[in-house]
């Protein structure tokens, strides 16, 4: 996960989701007060999920835009991590299951079906987040955040200071930052353990990150998620899970960010102190106000797991991401053709038809009475039954 300053990073926390750069170039003073910050580089398989955005949404944000290659901007050059832009106006209220196994993982669209967190298979991709709303703030409610800064415990003499500070802020400055509030940046799939300075990634054309939705309970059409524009806010995005044919690679260079070049391309000049005086005081008042109003919620994969396999196979509605009843689990014989996925028949295998009550609609399923057949087996390492596949049928 990229590194970002650690007072402008609390600061932002009261507006929206983490505030994933590092902009030295633009706040050199924020440094002094830096506190130290959980936002570090990991490379682990429970990534973790940061939003590269700011603060406020204007109308004209989008002519903005235009003046620079936006898509150029959401490219980088490391493979475990992705950057895209998340639409205003579009929302996901579908299924989001725990993990995925994705066998045609590729460049373009492909098919994944809903698993098992620990389900076998080399292209195994789990939920690191969904996708959070845009958020719609006005000047006014800069003002708000800064009257529940002071209400948190900041210096109401701060507070006021930064008052003045918005006060002196253009609306070409505001409407630039409009632009970036879009783009999130979500990284960390990879290992870090090995040679110095090196990292494993995924094979060629198969990416780390994907942005899927639901085409039946437990089938999902994926696409690559890094330089994707306009994801529609509430998407679950899935990170993928290494496996035996990762190659280990030099890990990029962590420099500065370029979100101030950026912010500078968009203004189409020299960030002002004005400006740059705005960003200090504010980071200043929100690392004394404690907590944050974004409320973003992320996600890590769970074990679904039990002491016995219908007692399991009850649980695989539960990591489906919707509100659920269930209500069976009935036995079925194994299919006599062949089984999908990389599952083998063995003595541990069991299949059951697992009915549930869909407690509220999703915008892609009804409220009511559906059905799914749930594929368990044994861990023996860890004397578990586990779902190792989902199907809408056997």
């Amino acid at each position: 996960m990229t590194g970002k300053d650690p007072v402008v990073g609390q600061a932002l926390d009261l507006l929206v989701p983490d505030f994933g750069v590092d902009p030295n170039e633009l706040l050199p003073a924020a440094h002094a007060g830096a506190a130290k910050v959980r936002a570090v580089r990991r490379r682990r398989q429970t990534a973790g999920a940061i939003a590269f955005a700011v603060l406020l949404l204007f109308a004209g944000a989008a002519v903005a835009a235009q003046q620079f290659d936006l898509l150029s901007f959401l490219h980088t050059s490391d493979r475990n991590s992705a950057r895209f832009s998340v639409s205003r106006s579009r929302t996901y209220h579908g299924a989001a299951p725990l993990a995925l196994t994705c066998p045609g993982a590729k460049t373009g669209a492909f098919v994944c079906e809903a698993t098992g967190p620990m389900a076998l298979g080399t292209r195994s991709y789990e939920l690191g987040m969904r996708t959070d709303k845009v958020p719609s703030l006005t000047r006014q409610g800069m003002l708000a955040s800064l009257s529940r800064a002071q209400a948190n415990g900041s210096d109401p003499a701060e507070v006021a200071r930064v008052r003045d500070d918005l006060s002196r802020v253009g609306d070409d400055f505001i409407r630039a930052l409009a632009v970036l509030s879009r783009i999130e940046t979500v990284g960390g799939v990879g290992e870090s353990t090995g040679p110095s300075g090196t990292e494993r990634v995924p094979p060629r054309g198969v990416p780390a990150w994907t942005a899927c939705r639901e085409l039946t309970l437990t089938t999902f059409r994926c696409r690559p998620l890094a330089g994707r524009v306009g994801v529609a806010s509430g998407t679950p995005l899935y990170f993928l899970q290494p496996s035996r044919d990762w190659r280990r690679v030099q890990a990029p260079s962590q420099g500065q960010s370029d979100f101030g070049r950026v912010l500078e391309q968009l203004l189409g000049r020299k960030v002002t102190r004005d400006e740059t005086r705005f960003f200090v005081d504010f980071a200043t008042v929100a690392v004394g106000s404690g907590g944050s109003s974004s409320g973003a919620k992320k996600y890590r994969g769970t074990l679904i797991a039990g002491s016995g396999a219908r007692g399991t196979a009850l649980l695989a509605p539960q990591s489906l991401g919707i509100r659920t009843r269930v209500i069976s689990a009935v036995a079925q014989p194994l299919p006599h053709g062949r089984l999908p996925g990389d599952l083998k028949r063995s003595g541990t295998l069991r299949l059951y038809r697992v009915a549930f009550d869909l407690l509220r609609a999703n915008g892609v399923d009804a409220a009511g009475r559906h059905t799914i057949y749930v594929y368990v087996t044994r861990a023996r390492r860890l004397g578990v039954w586990i779902v190792a596949w989902m199907a809408s049928r056997p």
